[in-house]
């Protein structure tokens, strides 16, 4: 892993479906990214991080939970289970995936007025 920034790619819905099938964390990761900045259709995103969510790999799992503000942002809703992850994110035994809930908790709350941490809670977990 590199410290310079690389815009995600996206190659359309297809190949989300593809990389998911074939479960390589070092292309999900990215890619989920990518597919919540620039996929059209909302309920082919959503599942992808409603799915994904749960992947053993940290950067995969934090990534797709990350997702999910990006989804509150650019479609101004999210689906049922959305909160919930965002809130089993806050405790996750990782790091990474703790963080990511931690934005994606202040995205819910600003773009949705989904209060998903403590209001006290200033500090990452």
């Amino acid at each position: 892993m590199t410290n310079v920034y690389e815009q995600p790619k996206y190659e359309g819905a297809q190949a989300l479906g593809e990389a998911i099938q074939a479960n390589n964390a070092d292309v999900l990761g990215p890619m989920i990214i990518a597919a919540a900045l620039y996929e059209d259709d909302f309920d082919t995103i959503y599942d992808a991080c409603v799915q994904l969510s749960a992947h053993p790999d940290e950067i995969v799992r934090g990534n797709a939970i990350l997702s999910f503000g990006h989804l509150a942002r650019l479609f101004g809703r999210l689906g049922d289970d959305a909160v919930g992850i965002v809130q089993s994110g806050l405790t996750d035994s990782s790091d990474y995936v703790r963080g990511q809930a931690y934005a994606a908790a202040g995205d819910l709350h600003h773009f949705l007025g989904v209060a998903v941490r403590e209001p006290d809670s200033d500090q990452l977990p």
